[in-house]
């Protein structure tokens, strides 16, 4: 019913605007992912392909009908028919129709059109816009328009170019100039002057005297007459880029000149100067709203710029391949690109346009030139890895648009510089590098080798110069942070030191750029800290100062500048300690994004959601991704839309994925595949795990690897059930940090006794500072044998594994209140000697445990176990053919001895677990044998015994002393036994 319903529905369908699954699934009301597959088994083709074979079908009738048709005249006819399509997909069409042809297809070989008037020889003369990418494609209409402008008698029309940032329309306003010199309308000395509003936006007076000129007098500054842009591009071209920047006053004096071709200089109201330009303006904003109607009236000729995503991919490849050309170029040495590479390329979304494609192929040659340079290799090789992120993303498009780019590119691509020294050179702009980019890393590495320096230590430092030169190139999406209002730190600092350090930040902000708006609280508390011990007379000794001048002198110089002011505005002379210790701060809480570990938690039914927003909470985070799955889920379906949440979390470090069940495990494997990005996965996940994995994968510098080793290494149930008696009675202390460990630490100590008063008695305060002779890791490192440490809190972060940190600017709003109660009175609560037994939790110890003393296949084993679950409540009908299918997916076996049989929480009514044991080993899938079964039938709070049991049966003693046991009370007692 459905089938004969969906082949009505496409054959009725409008061929203009076929439908898509989405919409067949709506009209029939069922999912698209069962269009898809009905759709597939009645063989129909999808949307895309329908539409493509509608208008084949077209051209080849227009052909029959007339062979002697061009490009031009086809296209324009199947556009009048209705279908939306560019010239570029005509010319594909016909190249397949030509193909088919070759495989006695009825269609004549003579019905490709053969040369035309459009590329006759003699139309090549001109060829100012032959180095324009898509000529004769996508800026056909465009540059039609730009040549009618220029040869417009007498002197041209007057042009307005509309586009995107980087779509090329300067390079389009060159173009028109050039033409006007090749057809005779402009000689070869006639002026192209080229002015870009925004540069004067903020001082109107100034780009009006820039464009008209002035008299001397007519403004401060205006020292003598002055000649305009205007009076310079007389009997040429003036391009204004930007012009939506200027004022309507601006524009209001432009009119003159267009209607008239006269105006005057600032300052002049007696004197009409007359002078023939032909102005070309541009603007990437919305003409009605950002131009007067009386200037956009003027300009008789619009024409408007198509960005890159509306044009074809064969324009795109064209592009890609004159880039990677010219930074061949400029390298002087050859390229090699990967295939997927080139995809990545031709598929990204690449919001900047033109410009943006050409910065993100300078970021992977930047990458890779200074591994060619370094070993001596015999090309550039760019692969995936060297791409931003962004770029990578395009591969995800691939099956969507797969015949279209095999169609492309189906090999990896050399680019060598002698096959493009006569390239026209792209002009510098906001995207590109500096022209002597490649050749100072060069010139740095040589230098550096001379030195002595090894190969490593060249890499890095050149590496962190490069680091920091792309960051000039690449815009970081940044976290907008919300700050503590003032008036709650000025309780404690007082307004006077709040006004001194808005002051101070705004002075470092000159040169340091924008600051991270914690370094106002840490600042604040550390000068009030300051001006309090010189009040007191006492010495600031800054033991590392010199070190901090040679290392950080920006910084320095800045802070420096800082303490000057505070001497001249307040009349507090600083020692220059102190200067040292206030240039750590800049450096330290300077503003920089650092990528971070993907974090991916995937279980069945939300608990993800559930242990996400746990650790988060708990670590005052906003990290990784939860993904919800179900039972009836498609594995395909998972696999995709794992992908995806895959491809958002990836920060470019890699990812640890996270699953609930080991029959998980391939899934990471195969989305690295596909992707290239690289994945760590761990199965048993549990909520310490998630805090664990969240908090070393926002660590500085921490790798995929270093996450799981610390989440692989945690001190689960058996490190801390041995823990010695007397240090669960060592005395309860708070670690305070800072710098010095005399200023903002004391301050917190202080501020702590405020807040939360009678709740730290029987609790230490303990101050320690960065900077000193004895290093900060191993001063808490001692406090611990002595102290059961409860937090960290300060303006520095120790890092120290294990212990919770507050910062200074978290202590003052509540929710790091709130966090520093509940690790008080948890610490409050524990207390005495914990034991073994206490730790094992409630479902372990009512196991029920089996002795199968007949023998079974894997079926009947489970059937059984099953059908005595599902008798005695504890589990819901269907719970065995869930456990089953769950089996078929993949079995989870630990050490190949021990078989872990489970299915999906939602049928269980209440947690059990069930430990058998056979007879003889039996087969459990095709290369395992086992005879020991351990089936859970768990809630969503069963994870504990998961991780429990985990532990036991990974212990080789343990499954080798249970594999003798003879009866069901010596299992029983061998999992709650401590030995193992």
């Amino acid at each position: 019913m459905v089938k004969r319903k969906l082949r009505s529905i496409i054959l009725k369908e409008d061929k203009k605007e076929p439908l898509t699954d989405m919409q067949l699934g709506e009209k029939l009301l069922v999912s698209r992912e069962y269009i898809t597959s009905l759709r597939k088994e009645l063989d129909i083709l999808d949307s895309r392909d329908r539409k493509k074979r509608y208008i084949c079908e077209e051209i080849v009738q227009l052909l029959q009908s007339n062979k002697t048709l061009s490009y031009r005249e086809i296209t324009s006819t199947i556009k009048a028919r209705g279908y939306k399509l560019s010239r570029y997909l005509v010319v594909k069409y016909l190249e397949e129709i030509k193909e088919v042809n070759n495989n006695q297809c009825e269609i004549q070989r003579d019905v490709i059109p053969k040369e035309t008037k459009d590329n006759h020889p003699e139309n090549l003369k001109y060829i100012s816009f032959k180095n324009l990418v898509g000529e004769s494609g996508s800026l056909e209409i465009q540059i039609q328009q730009a040549k009618a402008a220029v040869l417009y008698p007498p002197n041209g029309l007057h042009c307005l170019i509309l586009g995107e940032t980087g779509v090329g329309k300067s390079e389009l306003a060159e173009a028109m100039y050039k033409f006007s010199v090749e057809s005779g309308r402009l000689t070869k000395d006639s002026p192209f002057i080229v002015f870009n509003c925004a540069d004067y936006a903020e001082n109107p007076q100034l780009l009006i005297s820039h464009l008209f000129g002035s008299l001397k007098g007519a403004y401060t500054g205006a020292l003598s007459d002055r000649k305009g842009l205007i009076e310079q591009a007389d009997g040429g071209i003036l391009f204004l880029d930007e012009v939506h920047r200027l004022t309507s006053e601006g524009q209001e004096m432009l009119f003159q000149l267009i209607d008239k071709g006269c105006f005057r200089r600032l300052g002049e109201s007696d004197c009409t100067r007359q002078a023939q330009v032909q102005l070309i303006a541009a603007t990437t904003e919305n003409i009605e709203t950002s131009l007067l109607a009386t200037f956009k009236r003027r300009i008789p000729m619009i024409i408007e710029v198509p960005s890159l995503n509306k044009r074809p991919l064969n324009e795109r490849l064209k592009l890609i391949k004159n880039f990677f050309g010219y930074e061949s170029t400029r390298m002087n040495a050859p390229i090699h690109v990967s295939l997927d590479v080139m995809k990545s390329y031709l598929l990204y979304e690449c919001f900047g346009n033109i410009g943006q494609l050409k910065s993100d192929i300078q970021v992977a040659c930047a990458k890779s030139f200074l591994t060619y340079v370094m070993e001596k290799e015999e090309c550039v090789k760019i692969d995936v890895r060297d791409l931003n992120l962004h770029v990578k993303k395009g591969l995800m498009k691939i099956n969507s648009m797969r015949t279209d780019i095999e169609s492309l590119v189906w090999q990896d691509f050399k680019f060598s510089p002698k096959q493009y020294n006569k390239m026209v050179e792209i002009e510098n702009d906001l995207y590109s590098f500096p022209k002597e980019f490649y050749s100072d890393i060069e010139k740095t590495y040589t230098e550096y080798a001379k030195q002595g320096l090894n190969t490593e230590e060249i890499n890095q430092i050149i590496g962190i110069e490069i680091e920091r030169k792309l960051q000039n190139v690449i815009k970081h999406v940044k976290d907008n942070l919300h700050p503590l209002s003032t008036d709650e730190i000025a309780k404690v600092v007082g307004v006077e030191i709040i006004s001194l350090v808005e002051e101070l930040l705004k002075l470092a902000e000159n040169s340091l750029g924008e600051m991270d708006p914690s370094i106002f609280y840490c600042l604040a508390i550390h000068l009030n800290a300051t001006f309090n011990r010189v009040k007191q007379g006492r010495e600031i000794i800054n033991p590392n100062l010199d070190e901090i001048k040679r290392k950080y002198s920006i910084e320095y110089a800045v802070a420096l500048e800082m303490v000057q002011h505070i001497k001249k505005y307040y009349g507090t002379i600083l020692p220059e300690d102190e200067v040292g210790f206030i240039a750590l701060y800049l450096r330290g809480n300077k503003q920089e994004e650092e990528a971070k570990v993907g974090i991916v938690i995937v279980t069945h039914g939300y608990v993800s959601i559930g242990m996400l927003e746990i650790a988060n909470k708990l670590l005052n985070m906003n990290h990784g991704k939860a993904v919800v799955m179900t039972l009836e889920e498609n594995p395909s379906d998972v696999l995709e839309r794992l992908t995806t949440v895959v491809e958002e979390a990836d920060e470019g470090k890699g990812i640890v994925m996270l699953v609930d069940m080991g029959s998980l495990l391939t899934l990471g494997e195969m989305i690295s595949e596909k992707t290239g990005i690289h994945i760590e996965t761990i199965d048993r996940v549990d909520t310490v795990m998630v805090i664990e994995a969240i908090r070393r994968s926002i660590l500085p510098g921490a790798t995929s690897k270093d996450v799981v080793y610390a989440v692989e290494n945690l001190n689960y149930t058996f490190k801390k059930a041995r823990v010695d008696s007397r240090v669960l009675k060592r005395k309860k202390a708070i670690i305070t940090v800072c710098l010095t460990g005399e200023g903002v630490a004391l301050q917190c100590g202080s501020h702590l006794k405020k807040i939360f008063g009678e709740k730290l008695n029987n609790i230490e305060l303990i101050h320690m500072g960065v900077i000193g002779k004895r290093d900060l890791h191993k001063q808490i490192q001692e406090t611990i044998s002595t102290y059961e440490i409860i937090a960290i809190i300060g303006s520095i972060d120790p890092k120290y594994h294990g212990i919770p940190f507050i910062s200074l600017e978290a202590l003052f709003n509540q929710s790091g209140k709130n966090q520093m109660i509940s690790l008080i009175e948890h610490h409050n609560k524990q207390g005495g000697m914990i034991t073994h037994r206490g730790l094992i939790p409630k479902v372990v110890k009512d196991a029920k445990c089996i002795m199968l003393t007949e023998e079974h296949d894997k079926k009947q084993v489970l059937k059984n176990i099953c059908n005595t679950l599902l008798q005695e409540g504890y589990v819901r009908a269907g719970y065995y053919e869930a456990v089953m299918e769950r089996e078929n997916m993949g079995s989870y076996i630990i050490n190949q001895k021990v078989a872990l049989p489970h299915a999906d929480s939602s049928y269980v009514n209440h947690p059990v677990i069930v430990v058998a044991k056979t007879a003889k080993p039996i087969f459990w899938d095709d290369d395992n044998k086992v005879s020991l079964i351990c089936l859970l039938a768990l809630d969503i709070d069963g994870k504990d015994g998961v991780r429990f049991l985990f532990n036991k049966f990974n212990n080789e003693k343990f499954t080798t002393q249970i594999g003798q046991m003879q009866t069901e009370e010596d299992i029983r007692e061998a999992l709650l036994n401590e030995l193992y």
